[in-house]
């Protein structure tokens, strides 16, 4: 399901100056595609902010939820997770480089998304974190997660100065076991990937 919604910016606008997007090296990263943006008379753009729900999927294939990624105006993206038979407990989040979700342990879907070759982590050494990295989530004894995580760093829409999600080979979203400690190379020691999403136009 898309929804489509429109921001007026500039034409020559970069990306917004909040603190951690400022870190990235927009340089390495795609330029704005004018495919999410349509021209004005005033000479301004109208960038399309994307909102798109994908299926979340357990080892064993079997949905277990979904998740809605949202354009922010101000930059970034908003996850909403509406899962179950999440094990009770602290789970790390990230998007992964590849958008695919193969079975049984969705090893295909790469590393980190880190199209700027930052490290891990929020606490690492050298805190410049993948544009995958995520905040980690916890789980009920219910099972039931429904709750939202803010991405600063990506885009569905294509905006200069932030990582496209929808780039050549797409990207996952992968829940692990465990938590992400924020710090350990390359992935934060967050353990086996227990669910997927393939985060795919």
């Amino acid at each position: 399901m898309k929804k489509f919604l429109m921001l007026s910016a500039a034409l020559g606008l970069a990306a917004c100056g909040n603190a951690e997007t400022d870190e990235m090296n927009s340089s390495e990263l795609p330029e704005m595609s004018m495919e999410n943006m349509e021209t004005t008379q005033d000479g301004t753009a109208e960038i399309v902010l994307m909102s798109e729900t994908f299926d979340v999927i357990n080892s064993s294939g079997m949905s277990i939820g979904t998740v809605t990624i949202t354009d922010e105006e101000i930059g970034g993206v908003t996850l909403s997770l509406d899962v179950t038979a999440m094990p009770e407990g602290p789970h790390a989040i990230h998007f992964h480089e590849n958008g695919q979700c193969g079975l049984p342990d969705f090893t295909n879907a790469g590393g980190h998304y880190n199209p700027t070759g930052n490290n891990h982590g929020f606490e690492s050494e050298s805190p410049n974190p993948h544009a995958g990295d995520m905040s980690n989530f916890t789980a009920p004894m219910s099972g039931v997660v429904q709750t939202e995580v803010r991405n600063e760093r990506v885009t569905l829409s294509d905006r200069a100065g932030f990582a496209p999600l929808f780039d050549s080979n797409n990207s996952a979203l992968i829940i692990h076991a465990g938590a992400d400690d924020y710090e350990s190379q390359p992935s934060g020691a967050a353990g086996s990937r227990i669910a997927c999403a393939v985060i795919a136009p």
